[in-house]
């Protein structure tokens, strides 16, 4: 690789984001520090490079990342989303983006999503989503009770791991979430039955929905917060929760829920650093959940 190669090579690599030392990038291109160096002093006096601590870096304001690298990026995001989601669909899936660099091998995904059985019909549900068309199937709720629905679609949705439709539906008027494997029979109109304004804000009131028993009544519980638990939440807040009280070493937190299941598998996963302070019924449940599991593990 001839000087003005090299000099191309590494400036790509640091418009396209990230941060590196002399040394990194020496070993990287197989060059020593001193060319290095004399190349960022030319990126520094010409080009906006910055420096922090020893290492270089372009500004996102000076980075050229193109329409095609972002098209790539996003892509390989779903690649690895849907291959996580449907494995069966992974050699299907790459086979149609033959050209498609490796990015994907990039992603590392903390989500456990649950495999789509039935691609044909989660497509379906999809389409008329895209498509506003109404849908027409036979459900399953939790009761084991089958009964008819015919719901407009508003979004699919990944929530807890589980895929959900979200969906009005059009003989109780209220929006309601469907888990997509309860769905049979499934059939869909040739229209929407609601205007475009309606339409409108339906789709607008979704953005807001975090839960899978959405169609249940809205309560909430307070939460006592303390350790690693508060540390995640000052950081990443949920809409489903909102602080009450703040100090050093706790916070008091309401959480909204519509089912004791997602106040549970919540709490469960915070384990020793977040409390139920109320609501003794969430209380014994959680005592009892808690008491089995010690007795499994004896």
């Amino acid at each position: 690789m001839n000087d003005n190669t090299l000099f191309k090579e590494i400036v790509l690599l640091l418009r396209q984001g990230g941060r590196y030392t002399t040394k990194e990038l020496s070993e990287r291109f197989n060059t020593t520090q001193r060319s290095v160096q004399n190349y960022v002093k030319i990126l520094r006096e010409t080009s906006g490079l910055q420096k922090e601590g020893r290492s270089y870096f372009f500004p996102d304001e000076f980075r050229n990342v193109d329409i095609h690298e972002r098209v790539q990026m996003s892509t390989s995001l779903m690649i690895a989303l849907y291959k996580q989601a449907i494995p069966e669909l992974k050699e299907s899936v790459l086979s149609n983006f033959k050209t498609l660099p490796k990015e994907h091998n990039a992603f590392l995904f903390d989500i456990n999503f649950e495999e789509i059985e039935n691609e044909n019909l989660f497509n379906q549900i999809v389409n008329a989503v895209i498509e506003k068309r109404a849908l027409s199937f036979t459900y399953i709720n939790k009761k084991d009770v089958l009964s008819a629905k015919n719901i407009y679609p508003l979004r699919v949705s990944n929530m807890l791991g589980y895929w959900y439709l979200l969906g009005y539906d059009l003989e109780s008027e209220k929006i309601k979430s469907f888990y997509i494997k309860y769905i049979s029979d499934l059939s869909s109109f040739d229209e929407s039955f609601l205007s475009e304004s309606t339409m409108k804000v339906l789709l607008e009131s979704t953005s807001s929905i975090t839960s899978p028993w959405f169609c249940e009544e809205e309560k909430t519980v307070l939460l006592k917060v303390t350790g690693d638990a508060m540390l995640y939440l000052k950081r990443k807040r949920d809409s489903m929760l909102n602080v009450v009280e703040e100090s050093e070493s706790y916070l008091m937190m309401n959480m909204t829920y519509y089912n004791d299941t997602e106040v549970l598998i919540f709490v469960k996963k915070w384990l020793p650093f977040i409390t139920i302070e109320d609501k003794l019924n969430l209380k014994n449940k959680m005592k009892e959940i808690l008491t089995i599991s010690l007795e499994n593990y004896k």
